[in-house]
């Protein structure tokens, strides 16, 4: 299991908390969106005050964040609007600083802990991502995913598909992809994906099918196996996350169920 299905979330709807954690500054607030209570995983999003701190230190978890809002200083690195990092574990974090206050979307991938001392080394390598929103960082879905899984339902699309693939696939191949969806963006063929998908909705609208747009400010989460299409888009931009590979199999028009265990 990798996180709980659910449907819908608004953002904004989803009562803040105080987050407590041993060597966690006092001050920030979270809104618990999804988690997986086997790993400890959680998918949260994150005000940071005005004026907070914290020194440096390094997590015992996978972490990937996106500025939403604000401004937030990590080891020297001054994220704003749209700054999208992966900090694999042991990575030296800190120090931590918001000189007006900030809000993350942030994910870790098993339970989060703070530790001080010397860091193990990163099992795997920092990504980072300044500006999701800058086009020149965006490129065609085929292209992006060439060869390495089957993006068969982008094919043939009058109006193509962009991305960002902002954390690569590995060995369990998760991968967190900013998509685009240009104007009239139109996708007709039914997909399914073999493992849990989180959505959240950063820009323009979205449907997955023709009963259910999303816009900005709202999220989604399918366990494997759930249909969607038609999907459909209007300046859309859409930050998911997999986890496990990527693979977005065609089925035929009309198909009702799938067998997402092959």
């Amino acid at each position: 299991m990798a996180h709980t299905g659910k449907r819908r979330v608004t953002i904004e709807g989803v009562p803040q908390r105080v987050w407590r954690e041993d060597g966690l500054p006092f001050g920030l607030l979270t809104r618990h969106i999804n988690g997986d209570p086997q790993t400890g995983a959680q998918t949260l999003v994150v005000d940071v005050p005005p004026g907070w701190s914290m020194p440096e230190h390094w997590n015992t978890a996978d972490l990937e964040l996106l500025v939403r809002a604000g401004d937030l200083t990590v080891a020297g690195r001054q994220c704003r609007p749209g700054h999208h990092l992966f900090l694999p574990s042991g990575t030296g974090l800190g120090p931590i600083s918001s000189e007006g206050g900030a809000s993350l979307i942030f994910w870790s991938d098993s339970r989060f802990e703070v530790r001080t001392g010397e860091p193990p080394t990163p099992a795997k390598p920092l990504s980072e991502t300044v500006d999701v929103f800058d086009p020149a960082n965006w490129s065609p879905v085929q292209e992006a995913f060439a060869g390495v899984t089957d993006t068969s339902s982008h094919g043939d699309l009058e109006v193509p598909t962009q991305c960002i693939r902002l954390r690569r696939v590995e060995d369990t191949g998760k991968d967190t992809i900013l998509f685009v969806l240009p104007r009239r963006f139109a996708k007709t063929a039914l997909e399914f994906h073999h493992s849990t998908e989180e959505i959240f909705f950063l820009g323009g609208w979205c449907a997955t099918d023709p009963e259910h747009v999303y816009h900005a400010g709202e999220y989604l989460c399918w366990e494997p196996g759930v249909i969607h299409g038609v999907v459909s888009g209007w300046e859309a931009i859409c930050l998911s996350k997999h986890h496990g590979p990527l693979t977005s199999p065609q089925i035929p028009l009309g198909a009702t169920s799938v067998d997402a265990e092959r």
